[in-house]
């Protein structure tokens, strides 16, 4: 991205100087108004997303994975690991979209990077390496309630999964498949990131669209559908490692080569279908309530 680009602050963030505040206010609100929209994208994509776990652990097709689950358990069978989901965004997404724009101020402070795509995806990559570093444990259990099959659940609740895990397989079991989550969220937010800010900067710099819905839609379904297509093999290894009984892998690189021999290449898509419907549906629905939710809370704070 060229140093004339529409910065990702006025794509995303609203900024402008009217909506002026302190940096401190400004950053807790960035942090808030990340991990709120981030919540609100989850409770509306997790039916996608349990249907692409099921896909990913048991195989078959989407059509089927569906049924299975609406037959097997009902409505609540495409809400499984809805509060270890919340606790997953509030911890990642707080980190890895609410201190991104700080992340870009030091980099441009403290080394030579002060603009342009190496700029960016330094700053993507250190907050994801960050979130996972911190929130690895929400991602662990809620991989694995809803990886459950119906009457066979290993947990009775949230709090017991992170307790249970914590107490058979110790710190390593909380932080279960760190290395690839690392990865696949390194990707996955520079993806999301890079992606949407290229493509409204391009749209709005060529005046070919506003600032609106429908230039947001576009941008968000670009960053979906790339974020996918690049992730999808990491996640799927990831969800099977993370998936696995305590010494059935030694490390992902293992699991890589078992998915491979199980299913070649396609054995590295499975659910993708679910998952570029979650991740786009995801990206514009997170998006757009963080600008609002932003918006509204910058409204209300005094400005110097």
């Amino acid at each position: 991205m060229s140093s004339n680009t529409t910065p990702l602050s006025q794509t995303v963030e609203i900024e402008s100087p009217k909506l002026s505040v302190r940096p401190s206010h400004d950053l807790i609100v960035k942090l808030v108004s990340a991990g709120t929209a981030a919540c609100i994208a989850e409770v509306i994509t997790l039916p996608m997303d349990c249907a692409k776990i099921k896909l990913q652990v048991e195989g078959g097709g989407i059509s089927s994975t569906i049924r299975n689950i609406a037959v097997q358990d009902g409505a609540k069978g495409f809400f499984r690991g809805l509060v270890p989901g919340l606790h997953r965004q509030l911890g990642f997404c707080t980190i890895r979209l609410g201190l991104y724009e700080h992340t870009k101020d030091l980099y441009i402070e403290n080394t030579p990077l002060n603009d342009g795509l190496p700029l960016r995806f330094a700053a993507g990559i250190t907050t994801a390496v960050a979130a996972v570093c911190v929130a690895q444990p929400t991602e662990v259990v809620k991989i694995r309630m809803q990886a459950a099959k119906a009457g066979t659940a290993r947990y009775t609740g949230t709090m017991s999964a992170y307790y249970k895990i914590g107490a058979t397989e110790g710190t390593k079991g909380l932080w279960a498949g760190l290395g690839p989550n690392i990865m696949r969220l390194s990707i996955c937010n520079v993806c999301e990131v890079v992606t949407y800010d290229s493509i409204k900067s391009a749209m709005l710099n060529r005046k070919l669209m506003e600032d609106a819905f429908p230039l947001h839609f576009f941008a968000a379904v670009c960053a979906g559908f790339t974020t996918t297509a690049i992730t999808s093999p990491v996640d799927v290894v990831k969800t099977r490692y993370v998936n696995s009984k305590p010494g059935e892998f030694s490390n992902a690189l293992k699991t890589a080569v078992v998915v491979a021999k199980e299913g070649g290449f396609k054995g590295f898509y499975k659910g993708v279908v679910p998952s570029f419907f979650r991740i786009t549906g995801w990206n514009l629905i997170m998006f757009m309530s963080y600008e609002q939710i932003r918006r509204r809370l910058i409204s209300k704070l005094p400005r110097y």
